[in-house]
């Protein structure tokens, strides 16, 4: 779907990260990573964006829009606004081919999303993220990965799954030295979900 070339579209939705470096527009000449929408659909799906334009303060009048997302974030939720329906990331044998970093890179993206969803007050984008996300968790690498990534932005929830979803493994990978470069709060979360589960086991 082809989100930046349209005459019709009268808000610039940009992404507040540095990626995209070299960025060329057909329809405009910002060079930041960024995506034309109309303001009538933003509005009729977003709360927070509907009052944001009704408010009458310097947003409500701007041509812009900054969103304190990744461009493949910002690039996500447009494409729900616009159709309802959240882009998936790869599956099958192409993500079982990809490394850690390839996979944690395709699920960032949709950790910022449960992070905006929440003052968005994107109910169902929060949930079809979360769900992409857990569903997702093949490996304690990965699951290690998302807590860090997850915790940053204060998204307890997924910490939280994951931190359960790695638990049967906790004492072989504290003992291996995978959550070394977890803060030890984060730490204490697996093991206390190792701890609950041995209970539960018993």
């Amino acid at each position: 779907m082809e989100l930046c070339c349209s005459n019709f579209r009268d808000i610039i939705l940009e992404a507040t990260s540095t990626e995209g470096t070299g960025w060329i527009c057909s329809f405009c000449s910002l060079s930041m990573p960024h995506v034309h929408a109309h303001r009538a659909i933003l509005s009729s799906c977003c709360d927070y964006i509907r009052a944001l334009f009704q408010s009458g303060m310097q947003e409500s009048r701007s041509q812009s829009l900054k969103v304190p997302v990744s461009w493949k974030a910002l690039y996500k939720v447009v494409i729900w606004m616009y159709s309802y329906d959240m882009p998936k990331p790869v599956s099958g044998c192409l993500w079982a081919n990809m490394d850690l970093q390839q996979k944690i890179s395709e699920l960032q993206p949709y950790i910022e999303l449960c992070w905006l969803a929440e003052f968005w007050f994107l109910d169902d984008v929060e949930k079809e993220c979360s769900l992409v996300i857990t569903s997702s968790l093949d490996s304690p690498k990965l699951a290690i990965k998302v807590i860090e990534y997850a915790a940053n932005l204060s998204r307890w929830e997924l910490v939280d799954v994951a931190a359960n979803k790695i638990a049967p493994a906790y004492r072989s990978l504290h003992s291996s030295g995978a959550l070394d470069d977890l803060d030890e709060a984060l730490v204490e979360m697996i093991r206390l979900a190792s701890v609950q589960l041995s209970q539960e086991s018993l």
